[in-house]
């Protein structure tokens, strides 16, 4: 049996591709963990390509085909979206893919009640850990939304990971009976002890 020092936990990564490009909501299931992603806006569809999900998708000009829907040939940005998981869940990074010059400068804020984390996006691809990784209430949404200071910019990412948290449940009802029925015996043997 371990002790509960040393149990590992287990990280979980959802991975972005093309496939969930011109979603409304996009559903991803690994390891017992779903993670739901919904209310793209101004969108409302996900925008998305071979390089992975875009986070944020904002172009003052021209496009980006990240933004480009197949089922809706109109240019679709958007900067905030919503996500959920199914169980509690604590945020440890994501995989930046593309980050278009444009995205310098710009700053992504995960929000969930009074949890946050705040991203400084750069010009760099690659792993980005949370700055604050907080553990997520499970079914709860989180805020996902993107400043930028010239409103043009495309930042995507192709993974994210979690580490499932273990929130222990009540004691059973008969566990708790046992552990009072043990209490009291204890009880009673130290006071017959003390008597003697």
């Amino acid at each position: 049996m371990l002790a509960a020092g040393n149990a590992q936990a287990l990280q979980t990564t959802f991975t972005f591709d093309s496939t969930v490009k011109g979603q409304t909501s996009i559903t991803k299931t690994v390891d017992g963990i779903t993670l739901t992603l919904s209310n793209f806006s101004t969108g409302p569809n996900a925008g998305a390509d071979v390089d992975g999900l875009a986070v944020f998708c904002v172009s003052a000009s021209g496009t980006y085909t990240a933004c480009e829907h197949p089922n809706n040939s109109n240019y679709q940005p958007y900067s905030s979206f919503a996500m959920s998981f199914n169980r509690a869940v604590k945020l440890i990074s994501y995989n930046v893919s593309v980050p278009t010059p444009d995205a310098i400068g710009s700053v992504t804020t995960y929000t969930q009640g009074a949890l946050q984390s705040v991203q400084d996006n750069g010009e760099d691809a690659g792993v980005a850990p949370f700055t604050n990784p907080f553990t997520a209430v499970a079914n709860t949404p989180i805020a996902v939304s993107t400043t930028d200071d010239d409103g043009n910019g495309l930042l995507q990412i192709d993974k994210l990971t979690v580490e499932g948290v273990y929130v222990p449940g009540p004691l059973p009802i008969a566990g708790a009976a046992a552990a009072f029925s043990f209490s009291r015996r204890l009880r009673n043997r130290r006071r017959t002890f003390d008597l003697k």
